[in-house]
């Protein structure tokens, strides 16, 4: 069958049916053919409607199915010539008592296993291709200790697989990056400030930028990645948290407000 003609590159979202995944897709759009795979069928088919992409049902719990459904695309679309996974899940933030196993296998499952195997499968065939650039979407929760038990470690993990995986494709062409959000404004963040269980002042204020970044403010640097101008760029991880990281230690001395607003009072 003959693959249809397409001037732009195929770039891959997995995880993109909301979120930081479709503002990606959005952002990507006017240099590359954003593949939507996501778990919700329908919100995939949305995103892919609105950028000018393709939808595919992706459940990274079905592990048998990645590599039938990665063949399938680059069958029906041609070669994924970029990939960004951006799936995840967000338990509570809750304590030992109340995060058991489950919990813990689940978040581990989607958001490392997943990232792994989507990773594995996706770079195996950009390196027989000699090329190819991968973005890893870690988290704050992944950099820096937080109340997150079980999401946190699986964030982490992704930094260091991409590291190993940016060594490993390195000499067949294949870059492979993370991106690091801290608190973004995405529709599951919104949902908790709705419900009072998050305050996106309080946690604006513990930045440097004085607010919470929105998912359009990660796109910029996954493109980045992606891109041919970050040629030289692999093996790296991004912080995009407008300034959280730089603030923590300020915490010690009251936060950036209080030092801030002292320095300003004093004679």
């Amino acid at each position: 069958m003959e693959l249809p003609t397409n001037p732009l590159k195929n770039v891959l979202v997995v995880g993109g049916a909301g979120g930081i995944g479709a503002a990606c897709c959005a952002s990507l759009a006017s240099d590359w053919t954003p593949i939507v795979a996501d778990r919700d069928w329908q919100g995939a088919e949305r995103v892919a409607a609105k950028t000018g992409g393709r939808a595919y049902r992706l459940d990274l719990a079905e592990a048998e199915q990645i590599d039938l459904t990665i063949d399938t695309i680059e069958r029906e679309c041609g070669d994924i010539d970029g990939m960004l996974f951006a799936a995840g899940v967000i338990p509570p933030v809750q304590g030992p008592q109340q995060t058991g196993m489950q919990i813990w296998d689940r978040t581990f499952e989607v958001n490392a296993r997943g990232a792994y195997a989507v990773s594995r499968a996706v770079a195996l065939r950009m390196a027989s291709r000699g090329r190819g650039s991968i973005v890893l979407l870690s988290s704050l929760a992944g950099v820096t200790v937080t109340p997150h038990l079980a999401y946190g470690p699986s964030k982490a993990a992704l930094i260091n697989l991409a590291g190993a995986l940016a060594v490993y494709f390195g000499r067949q062409g294949v870059r492979v990056n993370v991106v690091s959000p801290g608190p973004v404004r995405t529709p599951v963040i919104e949902e908790s400030y709705a419900r009072g269980q998050r305050d996106p002042a309080v946690m604006g204020r513990q930045t440097a930028l004085g607010r919470v970044i929105t998912p359009a403010e990660v796109a910029g640097p996954i493109a980045f990645l992606l891109s041919d101008a970050a040629s030289a760029v692999t093996g790296t991880n991004i912080v995009v948290d407008a300034g959280a990281t730089a603030s923590l230690g300020w915490n010690l001395f009251g936060g950036v407000e209080a030092v801030l607003d002292g320095l300003s009072s004093a004679p």
